[in-house]
């Protein structure tokens, strides 16, 4: 019963943690900060080691896009990888991408098809392009940056 408290309690937290991350990234990017403080990705950090998907995804694109370095990205595909996993469309699209790109990770077809089929499956706007593509073998019909969540 109190494991069950706990983990209720520090899923509510990792929520608010979330929420209160996206409206200060929504408040800088107004301001015209292209890039969050290190208080927001630590606020999303915290809410993605929580187990909450959606700020995985979040901060994995953050970092995947905008990190200083092989290995900042790196930690940010780590997370794309683990939304995706988690059923995030956004993120399986960006890591079905990735395995197409080969930018940060080995280039991988058959895995591309399966993430960009999953997210093209649950509606994802450009995953059955990218999928078509990925299967003809040619290069990505858009940039190799990630897109903007906000």
């Amino acid at each position: 019963m109190i494991e069950g408290s706990l983990n209720h309690r520090s899923s509510v937290i990792a929520k608010a943690s979330y929420r209160a991350a996206n409206r200060m990234i929504h408040l800088q990017c107004q301001r015209g900060r292209p890039f969050p403080s290190r208080l927001t990705l630590k606020m999303l950090q915290f809410a993605a080691d929580q187990g909450h998907v959606p700020a995985m995804s979040r901060l994995g694109a953050l970092l995947y896009q905008w990190g200083v370095g092989r290995a900042v990205k790196r930690s940010g595909l780590e997370y794309i990888r683990m939304a995706a996993k988690g059923g995030d469309v956004e993120a399986q699209y960006q890591l079905g991408k990735a395995y197409f790109e080969g930018a940060l990770t080995y280039q991988n077809n058959k895995a591309a098809s399966h993430w960009l089929a999953l997210a093209a499956d649950r509606g994802h706007p450009r995953a059955a392009d990218v999928l078509y593509e990925s299967q003809r073998g040619q290069a990505p019909l858009e940039p190799a940056s990630i897109t903007s969540f906000t």
